[in-house]
């Protein structure tokens, strides 16, 4: 793991956290893609910035605000504002659901084909995430569970300092040996795998589907994977709410692909 990142730049060290760098590389990969998604459609750069802020200002808001619903007494007791400058303090699904409903209403507003335009937007952003989960092994969070698979991979070292302060979780790991799942790379290829999958049957696909299957195998995949995370919250939130909002995900894709199956196989040829 990497948290900061050194290099000589003209003679001057320069330091970087690693998961800033690839959380802005992440977004600049996602603008690149869908700004020239957008184009096609006939908006203006102007219009495509203006949607833009209202997506990345809806995206953190939403994170920041469920990051805070589900974790209110940890942010009370080391008094962190809801409203802190920080990469971090996020909930991936609050930015994502908020985020997807300004950009519904958006290009709704723009009159365009949102079901073309999701399909299209569905596979820059899975391989965005895929470049924010580099960031986040290398800065060593969204760790996993604690195993002896040969699978896992170190625990960062402040973290280690912790819990090994805990003379139970000393005499199971030992010092400064606690090794855990790298659920970092299993939610990142996760993502790529869906990408394949994508691929390799989109020419099977209606209109929609791309986005519909992506959402219901991205929400499988974070059903999988919360059992294996080492996650801060409370029983209700792991046992509960994550499950609930994934598997209503899933659901609702099923319905959804369903419904425009049908509606595609009763629509009148021309």
């Amino acid at each position: 793991m990497l948290p900061i990142i050194k290099f000589d730049l003209f003679n001057q060290i320069i330091y970087l956290k690693a998961y800033d760098v690839f959380i802005l590389l992440s977004i600049l990969t996602g603008l690149i893609f869908s700004f020239s998604v957008l184009k096609k459609y006939g908006l203006f750069s102007k219009t495509i910035l203006s949607i833009y802020f209202f997506i990345a200002i809806s995206f953190i808001v939403g994170a920041r605000l469920l990051n805070f619903i589900l974790q209110y007494p940890k942010y009370k007791q080391a008094e962190i504002s809801l409203f802190i400058l920080e990469f971090g303090y996020f909930s991936l699904y609050g930015g994502i659901i908020l985020s997807f409903i300004v950009l519904i209403v958006l290009l709704n507003l723009k009159n365009l084909d949102i079901l073309d335009i999701l399909d299209k937007l569905t596979l820059p952003f899975l391989f965005s995430f895929f470049i924010m989960k580099i960031g986040c092994y290398l800065n060593g969070c969204c760790y996993g569970k604690p195993t002896k698979s040969w699978f896992a991979v170190p625990l960062p070292i402040n973290q280690q300092a912790t819990l090994t302060n805990n003379p139970l979780v000393s005499s199971i790991f030992g010092k400064l040996d606690i090794r855990v799942y790298p659920t970092q790379f299993m939610e990142g290829f996760g993502a790529v795998l869906i990408i394949i999958i994508i691929l390799i049957i989109r020419k099977k696909l209606i209109k929609g589907q791309i986005f519909i299957v992506s959402a219901g195998l991205f929400s499988l995949l974070r059903l999988v994977v919360l059992s294996y995370r080492q996650l801060p919250y409370s029983d209700f939130v792991l046992n509960y709410f994550y499950p609930g909002l994934y598997s209503l995900i899933i659901i609702t894709a099923i319905i959804g692909f369903v419904i425009i199956h049908r509606f595609n196989s009763k629509a009148p040829s021309l």
